[in-house]
């Protein structure tokens, strides 16, 4: 990622990743990320229908008017024009589909044309431009709401990009933005691959040794982003415990999850015939998108292992394709998979309106594709440069899919690499390019390695709290040694920085002041082993009191260069006690 010069008023940073079949955004504020990295806000479901993650990215679809004016994008966009096209009026509109395919093949200059659903050519510029107006006006719409004051000036803005991608193509992006309302000084172009790793770094997958952050500096790594419309391969190395760099020139394949779904077209096709087929694409194009983006959802959770043998995959046969069929063949759909020439008899059959096909064959489609990537993958280990690489990190919506992933698994698991799927793979890009951005706005690079906080008690919750810790106290039952933190592990830290907080103590003489620290997320308890003790004291024997009444203390932590001071005062008499702690920090991007 080039140097970029931090903000100084930003307040929040949005992330927008146009894939090349769908597209969205995500975003959190500077607090947000202060208080968790990982607290991103993904976009709202673009329609009510969408299901899954695959719901969260609207098709990569733009529909300008016959005066080349926006007119939808999307599922508006989709559904706008197969209505055109139903009443033959599309011809003097503007449809671009999966438009980044274009951009992927083409020599990418200042005036490239790209050609519409029915070849007509518009300028790419504009293409991607009216797509990231309208993707920043959604994003500031959804900021607004809940930040009303937020102003666009305050936002900073990442927009990623492919790793293949040469300096031409990155700079029509520039463009674009800036055309969009984008501002240079508010824009980062980031590489996927980049924000894939970042995401995976500050994650610290929960899967033990087989996640990125506990790889050593220097270690090389495959980042494997399996998209839509493309799979691209970067190799990366550690280069320090924060940074990342490019070890090897990036590669790309023109297959991914739209392949799987073309090639169950094409199995379909040579089951029922291509003028069956064709009819359908063409005379009832709406209910063949809603079929194939069905296809989409149930592939997610084909597995590569039968879990028994009469698993099967089962798929609804739209109506209009049964009967294109039967008015072509004098038969059913059901009839013809009954036939004693059906040659996938006893593989397929029909019950009540569904295909039922048996797993080996749906296996074959996706095969189609991960044969390739795996092809790719094999023929890179095999270049003297990248027989060291310890891990594949596998991402993109198509990585979410059972097979791919199991498939991956079982392929490189003996290799002696690890295989790391990150939590949603289809969201790493997005929530590690909102990380990146908000990196690259820290001024004082530190950040703090571990969470601090304190222990306190809470009342006690039967099933919920460990009973180990339950304590008869103050005519009530209490959990002890809750955890709370106060300042969280990558939290930027200027020297200097104070924290200000004080206690009233209705029993001053058992009062016990204590900090504690884990470089471990999730930690609810002080007894856990992850969490260590920094100090401990009882404040009756550092601090006495004049009285038994109850006393006020307050605390004051300050982050010098490399400890933590922490001064403790007591009201009544003035006094003071200090106690002083070493600190660690993060190299930050």
């Amino acid at each position: 990622m080039a140097h970029h010069k931090p903000l100084k008023d930003y307040l929040a940073c949005v992330a927008v990743d146009i894939g090349s079949t769908g597209t969205g955004y995500a975003y959190s504020t500077r607090d947000d990320f202060r208080a968790d990295q990982l607290d991103v806000t993904l976009n709202e479901k673009w329609t009510e229908e969408s299901q899954g993650s695959l719901g969260l990215k609207a098709p990569t679809c733009l529909l300008l008017d016959p005066t080349m004016q926006f007119h939808a994008f999307g599922y508006e966009a989709e559904n706008k024009y197969a209505e055109l096209a139903a009443e033959e009026l599309h011809e003097d509109w503007y449809y671009f589909e999966r438009f980044k395919m274009q951009l992927f093949k083409n020599e990418i200059t200042p005036n490239l044309q790209i050609e519409d659903a029915i070849g007509k050519k518009v300028s790419a510029l504009l293409v991607v431009t009216e797509t990231i107006k309208y993707i920043k006006s959604h994003a500031m719409e959804r900021l607004v709401r809940q930040e009303p004051k937020m102003k666009e000036k305050e936002v900073q803005w990442v927009v990623t990009v492919p790793s293949i991608w040469d300096k031409a193509a990155k700079t029509l992006m520039t463009s674009a933005a800036n055309k969009a309302g984008i501002k240079s000084s508010n824009l980062i172009i980031a590489n996927e691959s980049d924000a894939a790793s970042v995401f995976c770094l500050f994650a610290k997958s929960e899967a033990g040794t087989g996640s990125l952050d506990t790889q050593p500096v220097g270690a090389t790594y495959l980042v494997v982003d399996i998209g839509g419309g493309t799979t691209d391969i970067t190799v990366h190395e550690r280069a320090s415990r924060m940074e990342i760099k490019e070890a090897h020139e990036p590669s790309g394949l023109s297959w991914g999850g739209v392949a799987i779904d073309e090639a169950f077209v094409k199995f379909m096709t040579g089951m029922l015939g291509e003028e069956t087929m064709d009819r359908f694409r063409v005379q009832a194009c709406g209910e063949f998108i809603k079929w194939i983006k069905e296809f989409e959802r149930l592939k997610q959770d084909v597995p590569s292992v039968e879990k028994k043998k009469s698993e099967n995959f089962i798929i609804y046969i739209p109506n209009r394709l049964n009967e294109i069929y039967q008015s072509l063949n004098d038969k059913t759909i059901s009839d013809l998979t009954r036939s004693g020439k059906f040659k996938h008899k006893g593989k397929i059959r029909v019950t009540d309106g569904k295909m039922h096909f048996e797993m080996s064959i749906i296996h074959d489609v996706f095969k189609t594709v991960t044969d390739k990537i795996a092809d790719h993958l094999d023929a890179l280990f095999k270049i003297k440069e990248l027989s060291s690489v310890v891990m594949l990190i596998f991402v993109g919506g198509t990585a979410e899919s059972k097979f791919v992933q199991q498939t991956m698994f079982h392929k490189y698991q003996h290799s002696k690499r690890y295989v790391l799927y990150p939590k949603e793979p289809g969201t790493a890009v997005l929530k590690g390019a909102v990380i990146l951005g908000h990196a690259a706005n820290i001024v004082d690079k530190r950040l703090l390695r571990h969470t601090y906080g304190s222990g306190i008690k809470v009342p006690f919750q039967q099933g919920t709290h460990p009973e180990k810790l339950k304590i008869e106290s103050a005519g009530g039952t209490w959990c002890r040694g809750v955890f709370k933190p106060f300042l969280k592990a990558g939290t930027p830290v200027k020297v200097g920085m104070v924290i200000r907080n004080e206690i009233e103590a209705i029993s001053y003489e058992d009062s016990v002041f204590a900090v504690y620290k884990t470089n471990k997320r999730g930690v609810e308890y002080i007894t856990d082993e992850a969490c260590q003790e920094v100090c401990k004291v009882w404040m009756s024997h550092v601090l006495p009191a004049r009285s038994k009444k109850p006393q006020v203390y307050t605390i004051k932590y300050t982050f010098a260069e490399s400890e933590l001071i922490i001064e403790l005062a007591l009201k009544e008499t003035g006094s003071k006690y200090v106690i002083t702690s070493d600190i660690e920090f993060e190299e930050n991007f």
